[in-house]
């Protein structure tokens, strides 16, 4: 049976309750995002408010953090400084994007950025801001009452690809894209996605298709395809070269872009998917965080059409199962609710939010 071979957070193996989750260097609180970078471990530990760095993560003997980010040290686990210069609240992704580590600093309706050359100490103050005109700010959408091409509401995730930046602005229903991430601090996004115009912000906009989201959260994407979660609808929609707001190409947990329906409690198979909120591409493979089935599934070739079906599945014991740490006691390699994942080569780190820790597992067969 394949098994996780690194676990991070507080330990409760073997057992029904929740590990502890008191912010620690080695405690999580509900983490909702991780990166692998290089051999670093980033880890959005969200309930507490906070980024942890984890240097040499797949070899190192001490399972604790190296590094914190958004609190004045490792103990302290309150949301966002007063004039949120420094602080975080419910930070949800991070990534190193060239000199530069950005934070969908989520609840502060905000990305923020922070100079790699700053991270030799904790708490450094952040050095960019996007969705707010000015760190003071962290009201949804400026504290207008409607949204527009500059403004955040609850931005989940976002990717650096190819053909621009884009930030999955969840509290909106939409997608924002700009050129790249330079240009998103000080220009507004060149494209929407998922609405009608810059001021709209209806789930669904206000109907069902292939071009609509109901709580976009993960982006990732290679080559001309672009993936995007679309948690609302049970879904995660693909597009090929998305250079207008146009029906998606991929249809993924549904068998068309028209149907948004759940099957709870129930047998689901590889082809189902319930609130998937992470997704990963990797060397021409995609992983999606399944997190209402407690799973993580693997397709080993990016799919390119609607109702493709996983190859493999991580976190229970076959496709159709779905239970919560597979209804039995907490252990290594089950899962609970998985928010965030990240794929590199044949390593997988898994967000495994509802135990409080991040697991790192290996595809290789």
């Amino acid at each position: 049976m394949v098994r996780p071979v690194r676990v991070y957070g507080g330990q409760e193996s073997g057992g029904l309750r929740l590990p502890v989750a008191q912010a620690s260097r080695r405690n999580l609180y509900g983490p909702r995002g991780v990166t692998i970078w290089g051999d670093d471990l980033i880890v959005c530990d969200t309930g507490n408010h906070r980024v942890l760095f984890y240097r040499d993560f797949l070899t190192r003997r001490q399972l604790q953090a190296d590094l914190v980010l958004g609190q004045p040290d490792f103990d302290s686990e309150h949301p966002s400084n007063p004039d949120a210069r420094h602080g975080l609240f419910m930070p949800t992704d991070a990534q190193v994007v060239e000199d530069w580590l950005i934070i969908a600093d989520s609840w502060n309706h905000r990305l923020v950025g922070y100079r790699l050359r700053d991270l030799g100490r904790n708490d450094c103050e952040l050095a960019l801001v996007i969705g707010q005109p000015n760190p003071g700010v962290v009201d949804a959408n400026q504290g207008n009452q409607v949204c527009d091409d500059r403004s955040l509401y609850w931005p989940f995730g976002f990717a650096v690809l190819a053909d621009g930046f884009y930030v999955a602005d969840a509290g909106n229903r939409r997608v924002l894209r700009w050129r790249d991430w330079q240009s998103a601090t000080r220009e507004p996004a060149e494209l929407v996605l998922g609405q009608d115009d810059p001021s709209h912000r209806e789930d669904n906009r206000g109907r069902l298709g292939g071009d609509s989201f109901r709580w976009p959260h993960a982006i990732d994407g290679e080559g001309d395809v672009i993936f995007i979660a679309d948690p609302g609808n049970h879904r995660v929609l693909g597009f090929r070269e998305p250079h207008v707001d146009r029906e998606a190409d991929i249809v993924i947990g549904q068998p068309s872009c028209m149907e948004n329906s759940e099957w709870p409690y129930a047998p689901q198979g590889p082809d189902r998917l319930r609130f998937p909120y992470g997704i990963s591409v990797d060397a021409h493979r995609l992983a999606i965080a399944d997190s209402a089935n407690n799973r993580v599934l693997v397709f080993d070739s990016l799919p390119t059409g609607c109702g493709e079906k996983a190859q493999r599945v991580l976190g229970q014991p076959d496709f159709e199962a779905y239970g919560e740490n597979r209804w039995d006691v907490l252990a290594d390699n089950t899962l609970c609710w998985p928010y965030g994942v990240d794929m590199v080569d044949d390593i997988i780190a898994i967000a495994d939010t509802g135990n409080n820790r991040i697991v790192i597992w290996t595809l290789e067969d």
